[in-house]
């Protein structure tokens, strides 16, 4: 334990402090099989017991833990949870993403989905959803590049899983964290839009 205490002082990881994240998480996965882990200030403490695999991925919980450091749109992790808990980032970035969709139809009413859904929300005459005023160049510019983002994410991170086995299509936790935080920005943006009356 006094080597654990030790490697984890976080004077060590001043210029590096997401290398001490990443090894404290590590290192308390192990540890919360028997009731330990290294807090913040590199200490050991008591901790809940995990007593099976599931509730040490529930409790280490390393990439949901990153998220919440993120501060990540809480619309994104709704419908991954299961995943998130079971460290799936393959389902994970395939739920999140659908979620993305689902918010579009919600928001619209539609029923398509993927690039249609997009094209349906954000058409350039009379957009069903409007994430400014849509009346200046710029606007109208930042309303369609809005858009374009939209039509990425369904055709990088939701289509490929769709159709390809998990062997073939791969994306790594930087990669999802990264696609997280793309998500939470469009989710916020989201959150400020004004939706056309169907009347």
């Amino acid at each position: 334990m006094t080597f654990v205490v030790r490697s984890l002082d976080p004077a060590r990881y001043i210029s590096d402090p997401n290398r001490f994240v990443a090894l404290q998480q590590g290192v308390n996965e192990v540890l919360s099989m028997v009731g330990l882990r290294v807090n913040d200030q590199g200490q050991m403490a008591r901790a809940k017991q995990a007593r099976t695999l599931d509730e040490v991925a529930e409790l280490a919980g390393r990439l949901r833990g990153e998220l919440n450091r993120r501060g990540v749109h809480p619309e994104v992790t709704r419908y991954c949870e299961e995943e998130l808990l079971r460290r799936s980032i393959f389902h994970a970035v395939f739920e999140a993403t659908k979620g993305l969709s689902q918010r579009l139809r919600q928001l619209s009413g539609s029923v398509l989905d993927g690039a249609e859904l997009v094209d349906a929300c954000f058409s350039r005459l009379n957009p069903v959803i409007r994430i400014n005023a849509h009346v200046t160049k710029s606007e109208i510019s930042e309303h369609a590049g809005f858009a374009n983002m939209l039509r990425g994410i369904a055709g990088t991170f939701r289509n490929p899983p769709a159709h390809a086995p998990r062997t073939e299509w791969s994306v790594s936790e930087a990669d999802a964290l990264d696609l997280f935080s793309m998500l939470s920005y469009l989710h916020r943006r989201l959150d400020g839009a004004t939706v056309r009356s169907s009347s």
